[in-house]
């Protein structure tokens, strides 16, 4: 966890649980604004040497633009969630967004770094576990029912504030959080299976699918980061990191989620992840 220009990272879930569990909220708050950054995206955050953008300094830049260019009090959102799944804080969490017209009044606002649109970004895992469990520990901190009522994208709504309650291209304001986003789409029937997700987290139960035909053995990282749980699901606390190039001897199976023969934890080894190389 760190702390610049007013602003908290979390690097780890349970750092971000902790603090939200700590964290006095004086408003009432009962909707959760799904939005995706479209620009800047995935190209702006990561360089071509291999490292990436500071997000801290990044969601200052936000702020300013927030302020100087659109004219709002402070940056528009409560939080941000980039693509190695770090989360950052926004504005007070006592004062209503700048996210959606006619939808901020007793909202948060959560910006998801990238542009999800079809053809463009493809959201990272990390990324994905981390919005999951941003949303569900909110939803348990303001006792919210994950639902169509409680959790609304911003491309749901016409630029005057109407909610049309799918997305509909020459309606909708935006396309946002993107037409691709998390490889579901943002129609109400996207919006119902991400609400599943949410609601699939705040059950303790996995949130992908556990039909795989791995076995145990020696399995290569191929993304850039891939996150490891306390357990075989995105359900469980993140315990670390392993990186790309890296690997790992798996001991055990659980659906596409192997256990690391170290103890450190589980990673999915699902072909999409990993790579066996013995």
């Amino acid at each position: 966890m760190k702390t610049a220009y007013g602003f908290t990272r979390f690097d780890t879930a349970d750092e971000f649980k902790n603090w939200l569990k700590n964290k006095s909220v004086t408003r009432k708050v009962t909707r959760l604004q799904v939005h995706h950054t479209g620009s800047p995206s995935y190209s702006n955050f990561y360089k071509s040497n291999g490292t990436h953008e500071d997000e801290l300094t990044r969601q200052n830049n936000m702020k300013s633009f927030h302020v100087n260019s659109r004219g709002f009090s402070d940056i528009a959102q409560h939080f941000t969630v980039y693509p190695n799944g770090k989360i950052v804080t926004g504005r007070s969490l006592n004062s209503n967004p700048a996210g959606i017209s006619g939808w901020n009044s007793n909202a948060i606002c959560v910006e998801i770094y990238g542009n999800f649109d079809k053809g463009h970004d493809v959201m990272k895992q990390a990324q994905k576990d981390a919005v999951i469990m941003l949303y569900g520990e909110l939803c348990k901190k303001f006792k919210l029912t994950p639902s169509h009522s409680t959790i609304r994208p911003h491309a749901h709504f016409t630029s005057g504030g109407t909610y049309l309650g799918d997305y509909v291209a020459g309606r909708s304001r935006k396309t946002c959080p993107g037409t691709n986003f998390m490889g579901i789409g943002n129609s109400k029937a996207a919006m119902t299976t991400f609400i599943g997700y949410v609601k699939s987290y705040m059950n303790g139960t996995p949130t992908t699918s556990t039909t795989t035909s791995n076995t145990v053995g020696v399995y290569k990282v191929i993304v850039d980061e891939l996150n490891i749980r306390q357990g075989p699901g995105t359900s469980y606390p993140v315990k670390g990191v392993v990186k790309k190039g890296e690997a790992y001897t798996i001991t055990q199976l659980s659906g596409s989620w192997g256990k690391l023969k170290s103890g450190a934890g589980w990673i999915n080894v699902n072909a999409k992840y990993c790579t066996k190389v013995r």
